[in-house]
């Protein structure tokens, strides 16, 4: 008996052949190929990719000249000796800095997505399926494969990519941006996890920020162990968190907030919010503060 073992490569595929033979009588054969990820959605990627270092680069020009203005203004300021104005123009820098810096780590950030989104096209056989390019990946971030292997932990050297049915999970120091295959983004918190599904995703625990793609004839559904989250082509924020409620907020767009069982759903529009009552059933939709809501999501200098 004999046993050959041969691996074939190709831009598409990699197949593991074995074949057993007895005398040199073909007795068993078995080709594992590894299933290829979704080029096409590499490929638009790559132009959303670069669709926003050019705005990240027009923003940097606009907050430079913010920033000369800002500061013109304090050398005048200075020059007047007014206490209140000195203050308001030192201000004025400050929030000028800030801006040109947060679009500086951004334009970081989308060339480093870039250079990954070019090396999985290169090396397309070495990745599955994708259900999620991570663009953003901070602090610690895990995937849990959806066939229960180890987590992996997401670094430098690491394809920030999750597979459909996979969990990703942050730290408490972590933060991650989500890109997926129909269009829509999500910002995961802190402290959080979400499983990709087909028709949308399960918020475990945390908070997420989801801005939902419209696709003709096509749900997207946010489950959390106790609420369900309808929409089309909305921009909300959700959270699931231990010893409080689940609650929503819609930024823009509309929601229809259900209680797990679908006893009760009320319709959450923009700019209004809603939580789980102490009976498990959705609160009428109220006032939203959104203008004064934290920005977890923002690049931070």
């Amino acid at each position: 008996m004999s046993r050959l073992s041969i691996k074939l490569f190709g831009p598409l595929l990699v197949a593991t052949i074995t074949v057993i033979a007895f005398g040199g009588v073909l007795a068993f054969a078995q080709v594992k190929v590894k299933p290829k990820p979704d080029l096409g959605f590499l490929d638009r990627l790559e132009g959303r990719l670069e669709r926003d270092l050019d705005v990240a680069r027009a923003d940097q020009a606009n907050n430079k000249k913010t920033l000369d203005d800002a500061r013109a203004l304090l050398s005048r300021a200075q020059a007047s000796k007014s206490p209140a104005a000195v203050s308001g123009a030192e201000r004025a820098v400050s929030l000028a800095e800030q801006a040109l810096q947060k679009n500086q780590l951004r334009e970081q950030r989308v060339l480093r997505a870039i250079g990954w989104v070019q090396k999985l096209k290169e090396s397309a056989a070495a990745v599955g399926p994708i259900g999620a390019f991570m663009p953003r990946a901070e602090g610690t971030v895990e995937v849990e494969p959806k066939d229960g292997g180890p987590p992996r932990k997401l670094s430098g050297d690491v394809p920030p990519v999750a597979g459909p049915g996979d969990t990703v999970k942050t730290g408490a120091d972590g933060r991650a941006d989500l890109l997926l295959p129909n269009g829509s983004t999500l910002n995961l918190d802190a402290a959080s996890a979400v499983t990709l599904l087909d028709d949308g995703l399960n918020l475990l625990f945390g908070q997420i920020r989801a801005k939902v793609q419209h696709v003709m004839g096509q749900r997207f559904d946010v489950r959390t162990p106790t609420a369900i989250c309808g929409v089309r082509g909305t921009d909300f924020i959700v959270r699931e968190k231990a010893g409080k409620p689940a609650s929503l907020v819609v930024i823009e767009g509309q929601v229809a907030f259900s209680d797990i069982k679908g006893i009760k759903t009320v319709l959450v529009n923009a700019g209004q919010q809603s939580y789980l009552l102490p009976d498990g059933t959705p609160a009428e939709p109220t006032r939203a503060n959104i203008h004064d809501m934290p920005k977890w999501w923002e690049e931070q200098p």
